[in-house]
Formats: C-alpha cells, structure tokens, sequence
C-alpha cells in the first residue's frame, strides 16, 4: 500500500473529539495530499468558530505520524459552511444509532422514532454544534447538529 493509501486509511479512522463518529463520516476530512515536504490535511469544521479544531489537529497530525512516521503535517481549515449534505451515510446511520439528529431546514427528526414532530429546546446543546430537542411523539431527548449558518 502506498503511503498516500496508508494516511487516507488513518485519517479515516480518526473520531471527532465530542462524538464516537470518524470525521471522514461526517464529512469534515476533505482532502488528503502527500508529497516531499510532508502531508497536508484538509478539514471543514462543523462550525467555524468550533473549539475543537485544536483537537482535531492534534488527533489528525497523531494519527499521520502513526503510519508515516516524523514527517511534516499541514492541517488547513475549509471555511465554507458544512451541511449535512457532508455527512456519509454510514455517518447518518452511526449519528442516528447514538442518538443524534441533522437539523435540516430547521427541523429536526428524531433518530429514536423518526418523529419530526420536535421542539427545540435551546439554542445550544453541549456544544455550539448541537441543538437539543424533545421529540413529542416518544418523549426522547436528543441533540442536532447544526452548521454555522442554522440557528
């Protein structure tokens, strides 16, 4: 395997610090380049004031240096909006199993019933990605994620 196929294989297995789901899943790794001076990373934040991205360098750059050695990591941050048109779908399925919902268009379906009969209930969950939710039809409490540009 080249290196270039040993790196994506790492960088895919890398999890978001605040969720169990890998950031290639949830469409926040974007692009993956190897060449003499080192490995460059590309990531879209979920948001773009995320306090996380610090991590999630470390954790990207931790996890290169595990399968190429001491070489060169670059991390640059897309700073479009991420959607949930980002998110695979097994990054849907994962998210929907551990109880988490997309906030789509404002709604929210919840991932225990299907419901999107949901009120929100707030404008920040435990973290500025996530909203929290009550589902009115089984009474579940859950968390959506959220871009920048949804409030």
């Amino acid at each position: 395997m080249t290196d270039l196929g040993r790196i994506t294989m790492a960088l895919e297995a890398v999890e978001d610090p605040e969720i169990p789901v890998t950031l290639a899943d949830l469409g926040v790794l974007r692009a993956v380049k190897v060449d003499a001076a080192g490995v460059k990373v590309v990531l879209r934040p979920t948001r773009l004031g995320c306090p996380a991205r610090d991590r999630m360098e470390r954790d990207v750059a931790d996890a290169v240096r595990r399968v190429a050695g001491d070489v060169a990591v670059e991390v640059d941050w897309e700073m479009a909006p991420w959607t949930d048109e980002d998110v695979s779908p097994a990054g849907k399925a994962a998210l929907a199993e551990i109880g988490y919902a997309l906030l789509l268009g404002g709604s929210a379906r919840c991932p225990y019933c299907g419901s999107d009969d949901a009120r929100r209930e707030g404008a920040f969950g435990g973290a500025l990605c996530k909203s929290p939710f009550t589902c009115r039809s089984c009474g579940s409490t859950f968390d959506a994620l959220r871009s920048s540009d949804q409030r």
